[in-house]
Order: structure tokens, then sequence, then C-alpha cells
């Protein structure tokens, strides 16, 4: 990697730590993406989560604004190709602080909807009866893009709290919480939060923000079931459109949901030996076209499973990753002990201890590196425009934070890596070191 290190030595003469901002930025409607992660593009800005923390590493006020300082949300502009500015000593300019609050943590999520930012961080509030800490519980909060107009919106009651943008004509987030589903209405003037089904034990929701017409999700048996001695569940579909609530079917063995992709619901049911077998199916109608996706492994065996399309999937089993094919077929795809990250195009994407590599699942064409960097903080990556983000420590650091990267993913042949890669964030400065990492 070229010098990218001590290019950011000099980064922090460049960023602004003024609350709202360095000047107001002209109101970003015109083209958003990645929106729902860490990580949010508008018109010419990068949103980005400085840093990821993990929630169970926070104590007292850590996350209290005037405590953060670099664990906070930044944004930097680029230009009409998407690259970052430099000064002619080739220090990234154009960087700013947008509002001191965590964003990047195990329960992130960021959209921009008209003018406003829309992200969660680990609660601040304490335990009423004894004082303690929740920082596993989450807030959403809202800011204008320019930094100013802040407003705490809500607090999860439970750790299970998922969110979700929908980008109908009037977007709303749905969110799952408290064995709840609700809706809140996210206009320039905020909407209510709205209860649309209760009783919940799990729900899915597709891995990108898109329009949405159904919900899936599953329900425990009714206690007449139980003394019975029915085992299972129930599988529910709740139309947005018309709030129809429909059972799908009744499940004599319980349903797992893993995810619900391009209209399909993904899941996995257990038989009498624990063995699982993995489905998917459009279940519209209350009809399943089932379709069995076969891997000859134990839950435990099988710890990720992520959708390429409607004829193959990726998972990780015995420290390989798999390709399954519809109908029990599966071939390796990557020899060695990794972490699935993103599906993207014809790639599926991938880190270990070394770095984060690629590898087509439509040919049998060589490994792609994309970045060589160790401690990488893995299952927290996302793909906006050209470019992979991620989180990374430096090489010389004191305090072991994970910063923000991104590489280009774009760069025909992919043939010099290092000279792809860029730390983006805000660092401080015990974690800034003047040694290059050019061999």
């Amino acid at each position: 990697m070229k010098k990218y290190l001590s290019i950011l030595a000099a980064l922090l003469l460049s960023v602004c730590f003024i609350f709202a901002g360095c000047g107001a930025d002209p109101k970003l409607v015109n083209s958003v993406s990645s929106n729902g992660g860490r990580v949010v593009t508008a018109d010419e800005y990068v949103f980005f989560a400085n840093t990821f923390v993990d929630y169970t590493t926070l104590s007292g006020e850590m996350n209290k604004e005037s405590n953060v300082e670099y664990n906070a949300i930044f944004k930097i502009k680029t230009d009409e190709n998407g690259y970052t500015f430099h000064d002619d000593d080739n220090r990234v300019t154009e960087v700013s602080k947008v509002y001191s609050k965590m964003a990047g943590f195990n329960n992130s999520n960021m959209f921009i909807v008209g003018n406003y930012l829309y992200f969660t961080s680990p609660n601040v509030h304490k335990e009423n009866k004894t004082g303690n800490d929740k920082f596993d519980l989450t807030t959403l909060f809202r800011i204008k893009v320019d930094g100013t107009n802040f407003k705490e919106i809500l607090t999860t009651e439970t750790t299970q709290g998922k969110f979700f943008l929908v980008t109908d004509e009037h977007p709303y987030l749905l969110i799952f919480d408290n064995n709840k589903i609700s809706k809140l209405e996210i206009k320039d003037n905020l909407g209510s939060q709205t209860t649309l089904v209760e009783n919940v034990l799990d729900v899915v929701f597709p891995s990108n923000y898109s329009t949405l017409s159904n919900i899936f999700y599953t329900k425990d048996l009714s206690e007449t079931d139980k003394a019975s001695g029915l085992t299972g569940n129930y599988l529910y579909r709740y139309n947005l459109a018309n709030k129809a609530n429909v059972e799908v079917q009744k499940n004599e063995k319980e349903m797992k949901l893993i995810t619900f992709e391009n209209n399909t619901l993904y899941y996995r049911q257990a038989d009498e030996n624990g063995d699982f077998s993995y489905y998917s199916s459009k279940f519209m109608n209350g009809i399943g076209e089932e379709v069995v996706w076969t891997i000859p492994n134990t839950e435990d065996a099988v710890s990720d499973f992520k959708v390429i399309n409607e004829n193959a999937v990726v998972y990780k089993a015995q420290s390989k990753l798999y390709i399954g094919k519809a109908g029990g077929n599966f071939e390796v795809l990557v020899n060695e002990d990794a972490t699935i990250e993103l599906v993207n195009g014809e790639y599926v994407y991938y880190s270990t201890s070394n770095g984060i590599y690629r590898k087509s699942y439509k040919n049998d064409e060589d490994v792609q590196t994309i970045a060589e960097i160790k401690n990488i903080k893995q299952g927290a990556m996302e793909i906006a425009g050209e470019y992979i983000y991620f989180y990374a420590q430096m090489t010389d650091n004191s305090t072991n934070t994970y910063y923000a990267h991104r590489a280009n993913i774009k760069t025909p042949g992919l043939s010099v890596p290092e000279q792809r890669v860029e730390c983006i964030a805000s660092v401080a400065a015990d974690d800034l070191t003047t040694n290059s990492t050019e061999d």
C-alpha cells in the first residue's frame, strides 16, 4: 500500500470541527444511494460513520456529544466522478464533521430522505431503576445534511430492533422492536409511529432499501396448539398497501427466516436429527412455490448465507465458501477461511485476516484483490457507486480504532490495489504515523 498513511498525516488540518459543518450544502434530493448502512452517498457527498465501535465496549458518557470527537458522522465532498479532492501536497481535503454522535456500530442505519439524514446510535439513556447504561438499545435521530436541526426520534425497547427504509412516493421506515412491526412516516414533518403487527417472533427485510409490497414474519403457536402437543410456528404475510394480514401456513417444523430478496423468502427448517434444509419460496397468494437448497451440514456448520440470484446462493461451511444451486448442487467457491461480505454484480466479496477479495461466481477467473490490509472489521462493509467502504485499524496505532476506508472496485484489472485504497476518516493524532506502508 503506497503511502496512504502519510497522506493522512495532515488530514486533521483540513477537517472542520464546527457543529453545523463547513458551510451550508445544497439540498440533496437528486441522487441517493447505499441508503441504510454506515455509508450514504448523496449527489457529490459521501456521508459516513468515521469509525466502527462495538457497543459492548462503551461505558459512561462515551457517546455524549461533547465527548465524541472521532467516533462521529463525517462527510466528504467528491468530484463528478466520485473521486476525493487533494491539495498540492496530496492531502485529502473537503472533509467535515456533520454531528458528534456515534453511527458506526453493531446496529448502524443511515438514511437520507429529502434534506434530512436519519441515523441510529447506541442509546445513551440510563435504565430508570438502576441507573445502568443501556448501550445495547438503539436510538434513532435525524439531522439536516448541513448539520442543523438535530432531533432525537425514538429509542428501541429491546436489542432486536431493525430498521428498513421503504422508498415509496411518501417514504417511511419499518421498525421491528419488542415483537412489534411498526411504521414511521418521515416527511419534513415527522409523522406518528403506527403499530402494524404485534406478537411477532421474527421478520425479514430485504438487504437493500427499496419499494416493498409485502413483509413476511413468524408468530408462535397458540397456547391451544401447544397444549395439544403441536410444534413449529406460523408464517404470516402482511400487505403494506391494503393492510391485509394473511396466515400463509402453519409449520410443523419451526421456520427460521433468513432474508427476503426479489419477492422471494429464504428460510430454513430442521429435521428430527437437527440437520437443516434451506428453502426459498414466493409464497404469493398463499401458495409456496418451494425450491430446496440442500446444504449437507448442521446448523453450526453453516455460519453465513447470502442470496446471489433466484438460482444461486453463497454460504460458509467448514471454513470454506460454497455456491449452492437450486435443486441441491453445490461447489466450493473459496477454499479458505473467509467471511462473506457482499454480493454485487457477478462477484462475491469476502474478507480474510489479510484483506478484502472478490471471486466471480459465473466463471473460474482468479481471485481478485481489493485491499491488502490487516485488522479489518469483518462483516461491516458496503458498496456505493464504484467503491467498497470498510473499517480497518491503522498500521501503527495506539487505540485499536477501526477507521473508515474505501477502495475502488471498478479499476480495470484491479492490478494495483494498494493505489486504490484510501482512508477517508478523520484520524486521532495517537493513530497517525509518518511511516510509509510502502514495501
